[in-house]
């Protein structure tokens, strides 16, 4: 199939990109519902309503996440190679991935919730979800990078998904908050339905938004699967299989990536942390109710899209990393403040620390919006970075990091709050909790942001992705990709590509074996 048949299908345009294009985009953040849902009530289900010890929850939810890291490589290397599969060249190789991902992911999803099934049941959906979830979630961390080179497009399409992502969540927690008034919040039947609704809608949007992708072409630099073969174009089964795990371990040799890197992990620690402790923070720390998690959550999330859309245009401005320090020293003070109040609760009224907390926690989505927002935006540039080392496009490579990293560190979140909460004598099923529980509650909730925000911003004076130097280098890769020699490259060039490289400028464009362990350069 030639690349004219793609382009068909929906190919990356030169220009900007339309309005619906961005919009629809946006269907991606809308369909993560099913994933805030997961995350904000699957535990508090278990261990409440199928009366299973929080220790064996958290463990059982480390393991299916695990186990779904182990898998999510796959999918960042698989969807940056379908170009080499009849599907993939007539859809779009990441079009491709999402329509066959999108009905699998309902199925698993809907397994999750099923009610009194023994535990070992719960185990394979948690695997079966947490491996295909993953695959999802690559295709849209891909597409900012996949989508477009126009660098506003590519902001406005951060801020679009992040919007999506506000409205989802403000959709679901307030209408979980009516849903609940009808229904109630002490049977599990009520979560049970509401999840329900959330798979249905969330799968619709999932289908749309993989109608709007639009895709680079079919050409040298799209074919992945070319840089697997060896001198003589052969490969098999078991060098792919190599392949997978290099491609994910070979690409911290380029400094860019392990400057990011390190920018990633501390916030996806600490924002895993209070997402998981969130609910049991408000429950058991601040003695509110089910309605409380609800309501601040969503309102905290319906002021998160001005939040977003002000740190869209302020990243325009002064660029991704100052716009990290600047969400990175608001979070630090407002947990700094939420911590207090903890500390103080007796002094308050249980109205006065819900209005409190969702004032906080509402202030706290500025701080939240701004880290997530620079982190998103640098990433859709690791990319570019990437082009000129390989000579390849691989924006699901990296897609497909980022999202193991995340199941990797969600396992691991997971795991240890319940595990340190079993240490401090936290009571599975009890409507309240020994002051060794809530104080270890307090303290992981409140500290744990607090630390890495301030480790982040520190990290943020490593990474020299500018504008500027991004400039430099989508020029570069533009002329060698026209052809162009490197011996021609000029001094402040061969400067900015070996510093965001991390190697000489000889070892870029593919005279390397960050793809192919056997390519001797």
């Amino acid at each position: 199939m030639t690349s004219t048949s793609v382009a068909s299908s929906g190919t990356v345009e030169t220009g900007r990109l339309s309005s619906w294009t961005k919009i629809a985009y946006a269907f991606f953040g809308l369909s993560f519902t099913m994933s805030t849902m997961v995350n904000t009530w699957q535990m508090f289900y278990y261990t409440s309503f199928m009366a299973i010890g929080v220790g064996v929850v958290t463990t059982m939810l480390a393991f299916g996440k695990w186990a779904g890291a182990a898998i999510s490589p796959v999918w960042g290397w698989l969807s940056d190679r379908m170009y080499s599969t009849s599907i993939g060249r007539k859809l779009g190789r990441r079009r491709a991935m999402l329509l066959i991902l999108a009905p699998l992911n309902l199925l698993f999803y809907v397994l999750l919730w099923l009610p009194n099934m023994p535990v070992w049941a719960y185990i394979l959906f948690n695997v079966g979800y947490f491996a295909i979830w993953p695959g999802v979630t690559t295709i849209d961390y891909a597409l900012p990078s996949e989508m477009t080179d126009n660098s506003k497009d590519r902001a406005q399409l951060v801020v679009g998904g992040q919007i999506g992502g506000a409205v989802g969540s403000f959709g679901l927690s307030m209408l979980n908050v009516y849903l609940f008034n009808i229904w109630g919040n002490k049977t599990w039947d009520a979560y049970f339905k509401i999840a329900m609704l959330y798979a249905v809608v969330g799968t619709i949007l999932l289908v749309l938004a993989a109608f709007a992708i639009k895709e680079r072409p079919y050409d040298p630099s799209t074919d992945v699967a070319a840089a697997d073969k060896d001198a003589k174009g052969k490969t098999n089964a078991l060098k792919q299989i190599v392949s997978v795990f290099w491609n994910f371990v070979s690409v911290i040799r380029i400094r860019t990536f392990r400057n990011y890197l390190y920018i990633f992990l501390t916030q996806i620690i600490f924002r895993n942390v209070r997402g998981t402790l969130n609910s049991y923070f408000i429950i058991f720390v601040l003695m509110l109710t089910a309605q409380d998690v609800s309501l601040s959550t969503g309102i905290s999330f319906l002021f998160g899209i001005a939040f977003v859309t002000f740190w869209g245009w302020a990243t325009s401005k002064v660029g991704g990393l100052k716009t990290y320090r600047a969400g990175g020293y608001i979070t630090f003070v407002l947990f700094g403040l939420i911590l207090v109040m903890g500390l103080l609760k007796q002094n308050f009224t249980p109205t006065q620390l819900a209005i409190g907390f969702t004032v906080l926690i509402t202030a706290f989505g500025l701080g939240n919006s701004g880290i997530v927002n620079a982190q998103q935006y640098i990433q859709a540039f690791v990319p570019d970075v990437d082009e000129i080392v390989t000579g390849k496009r691989r924006e699901g490579q990296y897609a497909g990091i980022t999202e193991t990293l995340s199941t990797v560190v969600q396992a691991l979140v997971v795991a240890g709050t319940g595990w340190v909460l079993v240490l401090f004598g936290f009571q599975s099923g009890s409507e309240t909790q020994p002051a060794s529980a809530v104080n270890a509650l307090l303290y992981m909730y409140c500290l744990t942001p607090m630390v890495l925000t301030l480790l982040g911003n520190f990290l943020t004076y490593r990474m020299h992705l500018n504008d500027e130097n991004h400039k430099v280098l989508v020029a570069e890769a533009k002329r060698l990709r026209e052809g162009g020699s490197m011996a021609d490259v000029t001094p402040e060039t061969r400067k900015v590509v070996e510093d965001l490289a991390g190697m000489k400028y000889e070892e870029c464009w593919g005279h390397n074996n960050i793809i192919n362990i056997s390519n001797r350069g």
